[in-house]
């Protein structure tokens, strides 16, 4: 077989290189899931939908991608499970000149609908939450949420009717090089011959890192979500990011709440699967207690243990990797590849131009 480009990882990043490759004339790629397509971290994200950032380069990609689930069913046809409930933004002291100023950026030069409050106007708005030791609040009220397994089942079949093709249950055991230069990879299926191989493996990065032996380090990382039921009496709370503890939270259905927060369990094998951590979810809990003022009265409901890469500066990786021609890595999104998957797709679109 031959194809143009080759995509390892049936994740949404790997959906939306795909989508957009294949829009964009790409039509002869291929990608490559070892498992089913969205099985991975993709299927445990809690697919939260918002552009500020406390690093540019990840608003800047945010806000590229934010239009593009706002109009996905209009686009592809189908929905991506888009819920709006607004979002906060929790910002410790030494943050908030900084965030001031993305504010009144995003306002100006995208006319992006995002709002800076005083800790006053916080809680007169959002009297379910507590503020203690926030400085100031972003809040984004388009913000929210959508459904990281449909939108990646969309992007496939939508490529597949232009012409790609994408295969789950096929493993790419190697990319062969040949005078520093990618001519395909090795699957459980055979040989593929490609000009180019992009490296969406998110957790799974190391293995094809470690083999090829680049200059890359990429973690992967254990993310405890949980759910639980509020109390009848409690309001609806908005989704937030508090990046004063790192917790997060949005609104899920059936009166429940989404909760979470990154553990310190690094270099997991993500092909294990594993239940809960106790100790995490007595952690998460504690954590909670500080923002919710009903957490002590809610109703545990389960959860699951999700997972991602990581970079050392949380950081999304893509580029052409240096000294080998037509291998590029799109990995290392750190938690936060969802909300950013439009933008890398259509970046990864243009680099695939650029090295042609």
């Amino acid at each position: 077989m031959e194809r143009d480009v080759v995509i390892i990882g049936g994740g949404v990043i790997g959906a939306s290189i795909l989508y957009y490759l294949s829009k964009n004339g790409y039509n002869n790629a291929a990608l490559i899931e070892k498992s089913h397509f969205a099985c991975g971290s993709t299927a445990k994200s809690g697919g939260f939908i918002r552009v500020y950032h406390s690093n540019p380069l990840l608003t800047e990609m945010s806000m590229e991608s934010f239009s593009s689930f706002k109009n996905f069913e209009q686009e592809i046809g189908r929905s991506c499970g888009y819920v709006k409930t607004g979002l906060l933004h929790l910002i410790p002291d030494n943050q908030v000149t900084y965030m001031l100023d993305e504010v009144k950026k995003l306002q100006q030069q995208y006319e992006y609908s995002i709002e800076a409050l005083t800790i006053n106007e916080a809680k007169k708005l959002f009297p379910s939450l507590s503020f203690d030791g926030v400085g100031a609040v972003a809040y984004e009220p388009e913000g929210g949420f959508a459904d990281p397994v449909l939108t990646t089942k969309a992007w496939i079949d939508a490529a597949r009717s232009l012409g790609a093709i994408a295969m789950e249950g096929t493993e790419v055991t190697d990319i062969v090089l040949d005078n520093e230069k990618v001519v395909g990879v090795n699957t459980t299926a055979g040989f593929i011959q490609a000009k180019a191989v992009i490296l969406a493996t998110g957790a799974w990065s190391s293995t094809f890192i470690q083999q090829l032996q680049l200059n890359y380090r990429i973690r992967s990382k254990s993310i405890q979500i949980q759910f639980v039921k509020r109390p009848e009496e409690a309001l609806i709370p908005p989704a937030f990011i508090d990046n004063t503890t790192e917790l997060f939270s949005r609104p899920d259905t059936h009166d429940l709440v989404l909760v979470g927060y990154p553990t310190n369990q690094w270099d997991i094998n993500p092909d294990d699967v594993r239940a809960m951590d106790y100790d995490e979810t007595l952690k998460v809990n504690q954590i909670a207690k500080k923002r919710f003022q009903w957490f002590d009265n809610i109703t545990f409901s389960g959860g699951r243990l999700s997972f991602d890469g990581y970079t050392n500066n949380e950081v999304g990786i893509l580029e052409e990797v240096s000294g080998l021609k037509g291998l590029i890595i799109s990995a290392g999104w750190s938690g936060g590849g969802y909300k950013l998957s439009p933008a890398v797709g259509q970046r990864t679109v243009k680099l695939i131009k650029e090295m042609e």
